[in-house]
C-alpha cells in the first residue's frame, strides 16, 4: 500500500486499531520504494523490460462503511474473490487482481487459475510503477524543511514515546529529528520483510520476464498527497493510536492474510472495520483520500488497458467491493464483472 493503534483496553470490537490497514495500504509500499531503485520511465511504463528495482504499491486501503458513504454496503456478488475477469464487446477479456502487500509465500504463491490469466495476458498494469525520480520525491516528503522538527510537533513525552517504539523494533533513529508524523508511521507499520519480494514486486517482476507491456494507474506525486496531505493534527492522532498497538501486528496481520486466502471479501472488511481509529472524523477523512477517491481514478485509467483487451491488473484488494469499489464502478461504465477465483 500502514499502520496500527494500540488501546490500553481491550483489542475487539470498535477498540480495535486501525493500524493494520494502514500497514497494507501504504507501509510495505514505502519500505520497499526506499530499498528498490525504480526502472520505469515518466509515463508509467517500465522501461526495456529488464528485470525492474522496484516496484510496490502505496496502497491498498479498506473503507469502513460508515466513512464516506456505505463503500462497501452491497457486497452481493462481490462478497468472494480475488480474480475478475472483465469484459466488454468487441475485444478481449481482461482480468482484474486483488492483491495484499506482502511477501509471506502464502500470498505470493499464485494460485493456478491467477498464474494462468496472467500467463496469457498481454499487458501488466499495477497501482504505481516508481522510477528514480519519484522515489526522491517520496524521500523529500517524508522530512520537513521549513524549520520543524518533530519534536516541536510532537512535544518531549510523545517524541520519546516515538523514539522508544522505533528502538523497540530495531529500527534507525537517525534522521528522525526531520522526519513528519506518517513517515514515522509507516516505518512502526512495516514488519520485517521475508524475502522483500511482495506480491505487486513479484507480479512486476514476473511481467517484466515474460516481456509484458507495464503501466501504473497513478503517480507516485498522487500517492505521496495521500498521507502528506493530511493536517499534522490528523497525523499526530494517527500516531499517538499506532504507540498504543505496534506490538500487536503480527496477530492482525495474520487475521487479514487469512481472510485473504480464503478470498473473503466479507471478512476482510469486516476485520478491517474494527482497525479504526476513536477520532471519527480523522478517520472518515483519511478512508475518503485513501479510498473513494483513488477508486474512481483507478476505475477511470485502467479503461485504456481493458479497451486494448488481454489486460491484467493488479490492485489493492480493499479496493475491489461496495458500491464505491472498482468493480461497481466498472459495472456502472458498462463492463461485465464475473468472479474466476
Amino acid at each position: 500500500m500502514l499502520t496500527m493503534l494500540f488501546h490500553k483496553r481491550p483489542l475487539n470490537g470498535k477498540n480495535m486499531p486501525p493500524g493494520i490497514f494502514l500497514k497494507f495500504i501504504f507501509a510495505y509500499a514505502v519500505s520497499a520504494l526506499l530499498l528498490h531503485p525504480g526502472t520505469a520511465n515518466a509515463d508509467g511504463r517500465d522501461s526495456g523490460h529488464r528485470p525492474p528495482q522496484s516496484a510496490a504499491s502505496l496502497a491498498q486501503a479498506i473503507e469502513d462503511k460508515q466513512a464516506v458513504g456505505a463503500v462497501h454496503k452491497p457486497f452481493g456478488k462481490y462478497h468472494k474473490g480475488l480474480l475478475w475477469k472483465i469484459e466488454i464487446e468487441g475485444v478481449q477479456p481482461s482480468y482484474l487482481f486483488g492483491t495484499i502487500h506482502s511477501d509471506d509465500p502464502r500470498v505470493t504463491q499464485l494460485p493456478k487459475a491467477v498464474k494462468e490469466a496472467f500467463d496469457r495476458s498481454g499487458s501488466f498494469t499495477m497501482e504505481l510503477i516508481a522510477d528514480g525520480a519519484g522515489i526522491v520525491t517520496m524521500a523529500e516528503a517524508m522530512f520537513f524543511n521549513d524549520g520543524r522538527t518533530l519534536e516541536s510537533v510532537l512535544g518531549k513525552a510523545l517524541y520519546a514515546q516515538t523514539r522508544a517504539a522505533l528502538l523497540e523494533q530495531g529500527l534507525p533513529t537517525r534522521g528522525i529529528e526531520r522526519k513528519k508524523p506518517w513517515a514515522i508511521i509507516m516505518a512502526l507499520s512495516t514488519p520485517r520483510p521475508r524475502s522483500g519480494l511482495f506480491l505487486d514486486l513479484a507480479l512486476q517482476v514476473k511481467a517484466t520476464f515474460q516481456a509484458k507491456p507495464t503501466y501504473g494507474l497513478e503517480s507516485m506525486q498522487e500517492q505521496i498527497a495521500v498521507f502528506d496531505g493530511m493536517p499534522i493534527p490528523d497525523q499526530i492522532k494517527l500516531l499517538k493510536e499506532m504507540l498504543r498497538v505496534h506490538r500487536q501486528a503480527k496477530k492482525q496481520l495474520e487475521e487479514l492474510i487469512q481472510a485473504y486466502l480464503a478470498r473473503d471479501l466479507v471478512r476482510l472488511m469486516e476485520i478491517v472495520h474494527k482497525f479504526k481509529p476513536d477520532d471519527d472524523r480523522v478517520y472518515r477523512t483519511m478512508m475518503d483520500r485513501l479510498l473513494t477517491k483513488r477508486n474512481k481514478i483507478m476505475a477511470e485509467r485502467m479503461k485504456t488497458r481493458l479497451q486494448e483487451g488481454n489486460a491484467f491488473i493488479a490492485i489493492g484488494v480493499g479496493h475491489l467491493p461496495g458500491e464505491q469499489g472498482v468493480l461497481h464502478l466498472l459495472e456502472l461504465s458498462g463492463y461485465r464483472v464475473t468472479a474466476v477465483y
